[in-house]
């Protein structure tokens, strides 16, 4: 039992762990382990705790910067308007690289000190993955069946892209063939790998998803213009997204798969869910009003969306802004000034101190503690908030247009 201050009823141990440990970030709960031995087990090595604690941190999409002296990554808290440190390094060489092309569970797949590496930020462990003659990686998942940690990643092979599959923490490269054509070969083989640089592939109830292609129309009408991998039985499908064109974002929302379409001719964004994955069932929720053309959007999964739009006409490093805005009514509470060095990925991050054993395969520290100075100087960053912005002002000019609710289409 926990003491009260003021002699008033002690708080129950159990509520305390579970109910207010697993809401704070890591740090704070690491430095609780001295409290006492008992607390020390539970939040080092109580693998309930651990994974509650995960599945309780806010997910923040990721930022990347590169400037004379170090190369970075962090968090965007848009709550608090702060930059949260995950990795970086010194600039050293001009080659030196440093960049995030997958993110799961709190584990991130890097580009870091000319190889591919997974680490998990919050426990500062990484470990190299032996993947030499890929042409990109197109997603990091969890399988179930086997307790293990999978990367889907593309070899192209005389001209045709040829998928495997490599289990984090050994040295398997298990060929699963082709995708459905059209992403076997042609045009979309060969823009692969930028296309799934900017636009990485979204986890959702077990399957990876492209985005949508556009692709030609024939006889029949539509066609099938996104391609999902199911990640237990390693096998590829074609399906119907339920709008077409460029700016269109998928996201994973309460376990579903999330797509938003943005208008810039009328500023708006119409939002979809997956309702079932089987008969693939979309359901049209609603259509938010934007205060300013948006060049950029990421979405939340709880359906909100960080936006990047232009600074009117003002030169500068920060003629850009940068705002969360309410997937419920459209609102956006505060704005931030934006340098145009900082590149918003559409990867998002979430602390865990979940332990994995590939970490300490690699031979090193007692649960693989990078030796490289990945996680060395880390420092919180604020982002400026535009003191001119008024929410009240803005707030009356966006809408939710509800009209069209609870509209489904099955293909």
């Amino acid at each position: 039992m926990a003491e009260a201050s003021g002699g008033g009823r002690p708080l129950p141990e159990d509520l305390i762990i579970w109910e207010i440990l697993t809401r704070l970030p890591a740090k704070p709960v690491l430095r609780c382990r001295a409290v006492c031995r008992s607390w020390r087990r539970c939040l080092t090595s109580d693998a309930k705790f651990l994974l509650a604690h995960h599945r309780r941190q806010p997910l923040f999409p990721l930022v990347t910067t590169s400037g004379d002296q170090e190369r970075r990554i962090d968090a965007l808290d848009h709550r608090t308007g702060e930059r949260r440190p995950v990795a970086r390094i010194n600039r050293t060489t001009i080659s030196e690289d440093l960049d995030v092309l997958a993110s799961c569970d709190g584990l991130l797949i890097l580009i870091a000190f000319g190889g591919l590496n997974i680490c998990n930020p919050t426990t500062r462990q990484l470990a190299p993955l032996p993947l030499f003659n890929v042409n990109c990686i197109s997603g990091l998942y969890p399988h179930p069946p086997s307790g293990s940690y999978r990367v889907l990643c593309c070899v192209k092979t005389n001209g045709h892209a040829v998928y495997h599959v490599h289990t984090v923490g050994s040295d398997d490269l298990r060929c699963i063939g082709e995708p459905l054509e059209p992403w076997a070969s042609g045009d979309v083989v060969e823009m692969m790998p930028m296309m799934e640089f900017l636009q990485p592939h979204v986890l959702a109830g077990g399957r990876l998803y492209w985005h949508p292609l556009k692709l030609p129309v024939g006889g029949s009408g539509k066609v099938n213009n996104m391609l999902v991998f199911d990640t237990v039985a390693e096998s590829f499908r074609h399906v119907l997204s339920p709008v077409e064109g460029p700016c269109i974002e998928l996201f994973e929302i309460n376990d579903s798969l999330g797509l938003y379409k943005y208008r810039g001719s009328s500023s708006t964004a119409d939002l979809w869910v997956l309702q079932d994955n089987e008969r693939w069932v979309w359901s049209f929720k609603h259509r938010i009003k934007l205060q300013a053309m948006a060049f950029s959007l990421v979405p939340d999964t709880n359906g909100d969306m960080v936006v990047l739009s232009k600074k009117g006409k003002k030169p500068g490093l920060r003629w850009q802004y940068l705002q969360h805005i309410s997937g419920t009514d459209g609102s956006s509470l505060r704005r931030y000034e934006w340098n145009v060095f900082l590149k918003l990925k559409k990867l998002r991050f979430k602390e865990s101190l979940v332990r994995h054993s590939f970490f300490s395969m690699e031979g090193n520290n007692d649960g693989g503690v990078a030796e490289k100075p990945l996680f060395n100087g880390l420092s919180t960053v604020a982002v400026p908030l535009d003191d001119n912005y008024d929410p009240q002002a803005c707030s009356e000019e966006s809408m939710l247009a509800k009209s069209f609710a609870g509209v489904s289409l099955s293909f």
